[in-house]
């Protein structure tokens, strides 16, 4: 992406710019995720003000007077992390690297990074805002659950664990929330026998939650288990090669679409007609426009943020306090 005269960012191998403005250090938020942001509000699916004007202000200075060398000034973001794909994206990396040295020392000492997918029956009829709240409230109830708490993730086995929801789309079936979690654990279970037992809770649960009974999943279908080292749910995260697309900094919007339609072309893991979040973003089809508008019209507060907690009771916490 090419920065405009009245853009204060710049690209980041200009790093004679960024000493000339005080800048101690890059923007971290690569220009792919800039584009997704200006193509959403020429698209008119980004309308708020503040989510508009993110990241194209420095924040002033509360003591303009006072020279600071030693502190680089920083950019005004918007913090609608629910909202903003700039914002959203440095969530992303901060938990990323806030849970980075906890598995790695969950994985020197033997034990699992779990990956637990769950979710809910839908089709195109399904309200985004109704399967939003079945699942928020699915996944509440989850956490609180003997089968979660005392059997699979009591706090002597259970690490840490993070939570994520995301939304994908498709023409046939509609609106798809979901929510991924990753578990650190010293449990020796197997993961099969985790999946069993997970499976019936989450469908009885769901059950207790839904006023749709349509909502409620089976028990082949509502969870997915597997034992993921690497932390990444790669069927969702990065199906189009974003990772690629992270070093095209000086690609123009259209290059960075074409890239999109040729990987398009290639397949996916995901499921046939299913696009993620990320690529209805990426990739602003007309279909997906009027799509995307009602995600983010109707997408509860907070539904889209990332959690990550740190069982501080657990053995293992003292090799991280040591380091």
């Amino acid at each position: 992406m090419v920065a405009s005269s009245n853009d204060i960012r710049t690209n980041s191998d200009k790093s004679s710019i960024y000493e000339d403005r005080g800048w101690k250090r890059s923007d971290p938020v690569p220009d792919h995720i800039y584009d997704i942001h200006k193509s959403l509000v020429e698209e008119e699916v980004i309308i708020r003000s503040e989510i508009v004007n993110c990241s194209k202000h420095f924040i002033k200075k509360l003591e303009p007077d006072i020279p600071n060398p030693e502190k680089p000034r920083r950019i005004k973001r918007c913090h609608y992390v629910n909202l903003c794909p700039i914002c959203n994206n440095l969530l992303e990396q901060y938990v990323e690297k806030q849970m980075n040295p906890y598995r790695q020392v969950l994985l020197d000492n033997g034990g699992k990074n779990i990956l637990m997918t769950f979710k809910l029956r839908h089709n195109q009829k399904s309200s985004l805002k109704h399967l939003q709240k079945v699942l928020k409230d699915s996944i509440k109830k989850l956490k609180d659950d003997n089968i979660w708490k005392r059997t699979l993730f009591p706090s002597k086995y259970r690490f840490y664990v993070k939570t994520e929801y995301e939304i994908s789309w498709s023409e046939e079936n509609g609106f798809h929330p979901h929510c991924h979690l990753q578990i650190g654990t010293t449990n020796p279970m197997p993961t099969n026998e985790m999946q069993s037992l997970i499976a019936n809770a989450w469908k009885r649960i769901v059950t207790t939650v839904s006023p749709n009974k349509f909502f409620i999943p089976n028990l082949s279908n509502g969870v997915d288990v597997t034992n993921t080292p690497s932390g990444k749910h790669s069927k969702d995260k990065d199906p189009y090669g974003m990772d690629a697309l992270k070093k095209m900094q000086k690609k123009s919007n259209k290059k960075i679409k074409e890239k999109f339609k040729k990987l398009n072309s290639a397949g996916s893991e995901r499921t046939k007609g299913s696009y993620s979040l990320i690529q209805m973003q990426s990739n602003l089809k007309d279909i997906f426009i009027p799509v995307l508008k009602e995600i983010y019209r109707t997408t509860v507060k907070r539904f889209r943020r990332i959690f990550f907690n740190v069982n501080t009771h657990h053995t293992l916490i003292s090799n991280i306090s040591s380091k």
